[in-house]
C-alpha cells in the first residue's frame, strides 16, 4: 500500500518563510484542507494546484508517494529476509 505525504509542503513552507495560514490566504483554501494536508488526507487536484500557483511549484514539489510495507508475510526466516530488503529500499530512496 502507498500513502501520500506532504512532507515537502511543509519544508517547502519553512524555506519560504511563510506558516499554514499564510499558505491557507495566498491558495485560497479552506482550514480543513489545510488541516487535511496536516494529517496526510486526501485533498482534490484543483487544491493542489491552488497551492502549486501560490507557491509558484511543481506538485512534486509538495507532496510524494511514500511506499509502506511491500510485502508481510509469516514465514520465518523469509519474513525477515523481506524486512531486512524493506530497510534496504527506504534507505537507497532517500539517497
Amino acid at each position: 500500500m502507498h500513502t501520500i505525504s506532504y512532507n515537502k509542503l511543509w519544508k517547502l513552507l519553512i524555506d519560504k518563510k511563510m506558516n499554514k495560514k499564510d499558505l491557507r490566504l495566498a491558495a485560497g483554501v479552506s482550514t480543513a484542507v489545510i488541516a487535511k494536508l496536516g494529517k496526510g488526507g486526501n485533498v482534490t487536484t484543483d487544491v493542489l494546484l491552488k497551492i502549486c500557483t501560490a507557491l509558484d511549484c511543481n506538485i512534486a514539489d509538495i507532496m510524494e508517494i511514500e511506499r509502506d510495507t511491500i510485502y508481510r508475510y509469516d514465514v520465518g526466516e523469509n519474513q525477515l529476509a523481506v524486512a531486512e530488503r524493506e530497510q534496504q529500499y527506504r534507505r537507497s530512496e532517500k539517497h
